[in-house]
């Protein structure tokens, strides 16, 4: 079957130290001033200020824009608030530095400069049209991918529920990705941050988006990160494996970009909007749950995910595999201390399960791709499975 396969990402620089290129990088896209957006840890860490430097060495002026936050997801004030100081200061570039929610803040305020309106104008795919601010994103965690990707996800305070920008015109121009900078990351951070990079891999795989270059990336990219994740996790400081969970982050990035999402990530959005649980966490509770679901359609590509992981799953049959696979997932996620089911994390009032289907069932952008086509009902079902504890 021959099919027509677009592709999109950013220019991207990649490698130990590669941050200090953020000036030339910069001078390429002709600025002048930038607007740097990031958060209080990153500051503490010191990777803001060796960005500072090298712009100061390419003669591009700066100033600091460091986001204060109640909640653990970027809400869309905080985007507009960005806006406006990109506005303000007369900045030509945006340069987030940060983990996924800050980068996402840092899209969306220089999508903002091209495009009338508020973030909530912009919630769903496509509708923003203009490329607003040059754009330079610099991750310093190993996990969401937002660097390279079209998404920009934000809880929406008048609603309490998570919701995405999703345009090709938000993706940053250009991504640094200098695995040097995830070191300082704390291990929570880097076992939920981590997960997410591998479902970002794992769940394109199984999206009905899915094609040849993707599937090439997500099977590599969940190979690299089940491999080193337990032990950058374990030891923040081992840099082969910091470097490679930034490398399998970049390619699950460009699956996650090009084949998209689906049933885990709609499902996760309202346990995220109402409880602010970290992102890897509201997937990691629902993820086996959801993969029991699409077994009867995916249990083949189930299969193919559980030998990207290193499991021996030749010459077994479908039903054996899938079950490999899900005990592998289960394994990876309790050897870094992540939570398997809602249970875990405190949640326990089962009622909700309806409200919160009716909410995932709304996000049609990400149910378009699942590879099964669910009911309301069957939605509330996945999440009344997600309650209990994972047996095998």
């Amino acid at each position: 079957m021959w099919q027509t396969i677009p592709f999109r990402t950013p220019k991207v620089v990649f490698g130990m130290e590669s941050i200090r290129q953020a000036g030339s990088e910069a001078k390429i896209l002709n600025a002048k001033k930038a607007l740097l957006i990031t958060g209080p840890s990153v500051k503490a860490s010191g990777a803001l200020e060796l960005i500072e430097q090298s712009l100061k060495e390419a003669s591009i002026s700066y100033e600091i824009h460091v986001l204060e936050r109640a909640t653990l997801e970027p809400t869309t004030d905080m985007a507009e608030l960005a806006a406006k100081l990109v506005s303000e200061k007369n900045a030509d570039l945006v340069v987030g530095i940060g983990g996924g929610s800050v980068l996402d803040v840092a899209k969306m305020a220089a999508a903002l400069t091209g495009n009338p309106g508020n973030v909530r104008d912009y919630f769903g795919p496509g509708k923003v049209k203009n490329k607003g601010t040059k754009a330079l994103m610099v991750p310093t965690t190993a996990g969401t991918g937002s660097e390279v990707t079209q998404h920009a996800i934000f809880l929406d305070l008048e609603n309490n529920v998570k919701k995405a920008v999703a345009s090709q015109a938000i993706m940053a121009d250009v991504a640094i990705i200098d695995p040097m900078l995830t070191v300082s990351s704390p291990r929570n951070v880097t076992a939920a941050s981590g997960f997410d990079a591998w479902l970002h891999a794992a769940e394109p795989f199984v999206s009905k988006n899915a094609n040849p270059v993707t599937d090439a990336l997500s099977l590599e990219a969940v190979r690299v990160i089940s491999r080193n994740l337990g032990a950058a996790w374990s030891d923040p400081k081992d840099l082969d494996a910091r470097y490679n969970m930034s490398l399998g982050c970049l390619m699950s990035g460009f699956a996650l970009a090009n084949a998209g999402t689906s049933l885990v990530h709609a499902m996760a959005y309202p346990i995220g909007g109402e409880f602010h649980t970290p992102h890897g966490v509201s997937l990691s509770v629902l993820l086996l749950a959801c993969f029991k679901a699409i077994a009867a359609s995916k249990g083949e590509r189930l299969v193919r995910l559980a030998a990207a992981m290193g499991e021996k799953v030749e010459g077994v049959s479908v039903r054996e595999g899938v079950k490999i696979a899900l005990d592998a997932i289960h394994y990876m996620l309790r050897s870094v201390d992540l939570p398997t089911c809602l249970t875990e994390i405190g949640i326990t009032d089962k009622s909700k399960a309806a409200i919160w289907a009716k909410d995932a069932w709304n996000e049609r952008r990400l149910l378009g791709r699942a590879p099964r086509d669910l009911t309301v009902e069957d939605i509330a079902r996945i999440y009344e499975n997600a309650f209990e504890p994972y047996e095998g």
